[in-house]
């Protein structure tokens, strides 16, 4: 498996209604074509950044996909006109999995289930936060998944995800060379 880490970074002030526009009228397009893992914006470090995290077979599969995406007619009348604009720059890294969890094993198992797009009134936002990492990370039995970089900036570096039920999102920091608090999208399927 590829896991495909891409971080966008938005205009400042338009992250809620990017996030708002993604979840309501964005999220139900997408992940017909597109296998996807978690939706955060980050709390600390790069504001204004989302994360999200997809995941293929092979880069075979990812151009599929991708291409199934450009062809659908609901994405790109839908979200594409409202939401690109809002991004000023975009990232990504294609990392392979080192370290695993019981949940993201199950997020891989499912990763082709398409999601329903969801209502204004639902919340944005789940009430764990998670804390994504670069570089060495402090042991945790919170990880929920640990991958290198095979491409884009800092090939073989390591990645980290966590989730902080005991409420310290900051106890993963020592020894990272970049540490990021996340608020998980609800929609999202790691939170």
């Amino acid at each position: 498996m590829l896991y495909e880490l891409r971080s966008y970074d938005l205009r400042p002030g338009q992250a809620l209604a990017y996030l708002e526009l993604f979840r309501t009228s964005g999220i139900q397009f997408v992940t017909r074509h597109l296998p996807l893992a978690g939706y955060w914006l980050t709390d600390t470090g790069s504001l204004n950044r989302i994360y999200h995290l997809w995941i293929y077979e092979s880069l075979k599969e990812r151009a599929e996909c991708r291409v199934g995406l450009a062809a659908d007619k609901e994405w790109n009348e839908q979200f594409v006109p409202k939401g690109f604009p809002m991004i000023v720059a975009q990232q990504n890294h294609i990392m392979e999995c080192t370290t695993s969890s019981l949940e993201l094993d199950q997020v891989v198992a499912d990763r082709r289930r398409a999601h329903a797009g969801q209502n204004a009134d639902q919340p944005m936002f789940s009430d764990t936060l998670l804390s994504l990492t670069v570089g060495r990370a402090a042991p945790s039995d919170q990880r929920l998944g640990g991958w290198t970089i095979l491409s884009g900036n800092g090939p073989q570096r390591q990645v980290s995800l966590f989730r902080h039920i005991d409420g310290d999102p900051f106890s993963t920091a020592k020894g990272s060379d970049r540490h990021e608090v996340l608020r998980a999208l609800s929609c999202s399927p790691l939170r």
